[in-house]
């Protein structure tokens, strides 16, 4: 039993050895490669800055970045294509195409199509494509319309123009090769490598699970496949009532030929260009010959001329260029001596002004103009200014409050003042009168000019013109604030007093 699970294993890993994919230039070593950079495209600098795709052109739905192209966004009824502005004219080629589909239902629509055809697609309804196309188109299909449970599947089909896609029955009996391959919601980008060689074309998935990208698997060969002889190639999707995002992050086109077929192509060339020289050879002798028999027919007519002062000489050429060399640096000397000589006369202008101004309007002890210094003064002024106001005001407020107390201490000796019998003396409070009402007079008296002084802050103060680092006319925040305390102390002690 176990040499027969042997043998089973055995004969899976030959078929997979067998047809996993290998480049055709590897096994046919008679096959050249080249790289075709105008029918491909890939990231990182995929599109430009105005979102076109170089040597490629798209509509529809589909939108270019660096990375990738979005040929159909993840919105219902959409439909998107791109595709080559230059055409294929090799007989033998490989796609690489690496894409990606994705989501969120559990079931996509509609599909995508890798195309090779004579002529270029436009929108139409066979995954955003036209129908009655003449070449190749490899579908990825992603909804069960015929209702087979054979979706999502990598189908191929080959129209010479005269046929119509049977899109309700996913293209049953009109398809020459197909894989059922779940190619949505992958982890990574799945690989497609659609292979004509011959006239038998092979078609090779990466199924997206793992990180290798040699890791294909086969999944259907058509021999004896006509396609036109030249064509264009492109991507074109669709979606439905249920929608996908179909997005390309790289199309990479490779074709293949004869190294004989090339060599011998080379070897012609190289007859022709050989013969091109010859021809030219003959015709420069001839010249020569033609240009000495004028010379000897017409000596008169001909000017002798020195072939060494017509061309310059290797030292020649040297010194010239030392020469033009220095020449740029002297006038570039030149310039910034004029530059520098202009820059002195506008200082000395600005000094001669500034000398002038100095003299008319003087400047203060610290070096700084008289303007200036104005500003400054200015400014400390308002400061001080808002500072007194918010003072008086709380000083206002204390003396209103003081007011208020001395009113009732003066009713209170009303009161103390009453009339009694006959024959006694009137009975007095030991507060006297007259110092009291002195005081109600000065505190009235404060009070208004306290008001005064509100109302003039309320104005705009001037200070005089500064004439002097420490001459001003202006009373300081410190000097009108100690002077407001001293006065308060001298009226509380006096009352105290009494």
């Amino acid at each position: 039993m176990k040499k027969f699970y042997n043998l089973i294993l055995t004969i899976y890993t030959s078929i997979i050895a067998i047809y996993a994919y290998t480049d055709p230039s590897v096994i046919n070593p008679q096959l050249l490669k080249r790289f075709e950079y105008k029918l491909s495209f890939k990231g990182p600098h995929l599109a430009f800055k105005d979102g076109t795709v170089p040597f490629w052109t798209f509509g529809g739905s589909a939108i270019a970045s660096d990375d990738q192209v979005r040929v159909t966004p993840s919105i219902r009824s959409q439909k998107g294509w791109i595709w080559t502005k230059n055409t294929m004219t090799s007989d033998n080629w490989l796609l690489d195409v690496k894409l990606r589909v994705n989501g969120r239902g559990r079931i996509g629509a509609d599909g995508l199509a890798i195309w090779f055809t004579e002529k270029p697609g436009v929108e139409g309804p066979v995954f955003g494509s036209n129908d009655f196309w003449n070449g190749l188109g490899v579908f990825l299909d992603s909804f069960d319309n015929d209702a087979l449970q054979n979706n999502p599947i990598i189908a191929v089909m080959v129209n010479d123009g005269t046929k119509t896609y049977d899109h309700p029955h996913d293209g049953t009996g009109q398809i020459q090769g197909s894989c059922i391959r779940d190619f949505r919601n992958k982890p990574f980008a799945i690989r497609l490598k659609i292979e004509y060689i011959n006239q038998g074309l092979a078609i090779y998935v990466n199924n997206g699970i793992s990180q290798d990208d040699n890791a294909f698997e086969f999944c259907t060969r058509i021999d004896g496949v006509k396609l036109p002889k030249t064509g264009y190639l492109g991507v074109s999707a669709e979606t439905g009532g249920l929608a996908d995002d179909h997005d390309v992050l790289e199309f990479l086109t490779n074709t293949y030929s004869d190294k004989q077929a090339t060599a011998q192509n080379q070897a012609a060339t190289d007859e022709q260009a050989r013969k091109y020289k010859e021809e030219y050879e003959t015709y420069e002798r001839d010249l020569k010959k033609q240009q000495d028999d004028y010379q000897k027919e017409h000596p008169d007519l001909t000017t002798p001329y020195n072939e060494k002062a017509l061309f310059e000489s290797e030292y020649d050429r040297e010194f010239r260029t030392i020469l033009e060399g220095q020449d740029q640096i002297r006038l570039s000397l030149t310039s910034i001596d004029r530059k520098m000589i202009e820059l002195l006369g506008r200082v000395e202008r600005i000094s001669s002004t500034t000398g002038e101004q100095q003299q008319i309007t003087g400047k203060d002890r610290t070096g700084i103009p008289t303007d200036v210094a104005r500003i400054q003064d200015i400014n400390r002024v308002i400061n001080a200014n808002n500072d007194m106001s918010r003072t008086v005001q709380s000083f206002a407020q204390v003396l209103t409050d003081l007011q208020q107390k001395l009113n009732n201490l003066q009713a209170n000796i009303n009161n103390n003042q009453r009339p009694l019998g006959a024959g006694q003396q009137v009975v007095t409070s030991n507060v006297d009168g007259t110092v009291v009402n002195e005081i109600r007079e000065i505190v009235k008296m404060i009070k208004s000019e306290t008001n005064t002084l509100v109302q003039k802050s309320l104005n705009p103060m001037k200070c005089p013109t500064v004439t002097a680092a420490n001459d001003s006319s202006c009373v300081g925040t410190f000097t009108f604030m100690c002077a407001i305390v001293l006065q308060i102390i001298i009226l509380i002690g006096f009352f105290a007093y009494k």
